[in-house]
């Protein structure tokens, strides 16, 4: 079964909150997307300090220009795992480093124009990877399918290593996502713009 995190995009503290306590009942960890207006045409809450009072562990997701300036201001206790885009990352070896120098584990993602012969080299630096299956920046997008084949080649690179998918996850698309190799879902419409939040994510994992 997929690992379902609830992919939480808002503006604000309470929003962000109001949406942890809507699924902490269900799930043990949060996909927070961070953006910054510049990296992609959105901007979300980004304060560190308050996400260390959910009480939750959250995986922040920078989609940010140059991550590597945004690191260390995630170093709270309920951070294990930062996720940095590779579009994004001038020096991949600096940006692993200073996630070191903070005790974090460091996943890249990578946008469906990117390909996925772009860092396959470097994979073994990573913790994961987090295929983006719509452009990074606004939920409610339909699903990329040409992603899955990013996905497959990806799987059969890495068997061992924890692939997420993000962006138009749905139940039409879970099945092709996860037969193709994820075992990580982050899914935002999916499951907040549903009657039942509960059911919902147990659809999804299943």
């Amino acid at each position: 079964m997929p690992e379902v995190r609830p992919a939480i995009l808002e503006a604000n503290f309470e929003d962000v909150k109001k949406r942890v306590e809507e699924v902490k009942p269900y799930v043990k960890k949060i996909h927070l997307d961070v953006m910054d207006g510049e990296f992609v045409p959105n901007n979300t809450f980004t304060d560190p300090a308050q996400i260390a009072e959910l009480g939750i562990e959250v995986v922040p997701h920078l989609m940010v220009k140059h991550p590597s300036l945004h690191l260390k201001k995630w170093d709270i206790p309920n951070v294990n795992e930062i996720i940095v885009h590779k579009e994004a990352i001038g020096n991949i070896d600096e940006v692993i480093k200073m996630a070191e120098s903070i005790g974090k584990k460091l996943g890249i993602a990578v946008n469906p124009k990117t390909s996925s012969y772009d860092i396959k080299d470097d994979l073994d630096k990573f913790s994961m990877i987090l295929v983006m299956g719509v452009e990074p920046g606004f939920s409610g997008q339909a699903f990329n399918g040409d992603v899955i084949e990013k996905i497959k080649y990806l799987r059969e690179l890495k068997p061992d290593m924890n692939i997420a998918v993000d962006g138009g996850v749905d139940m039409a698309h879970k099945k092709q996502i996860v037969n193709a190799g994820a075992n990580i879902l982050a899914a935002n419409s999916a499951i907040f713009k549903t009657d039942n939040i509960a059911q919902a994510i147990e659809n999804l994992a299943k």
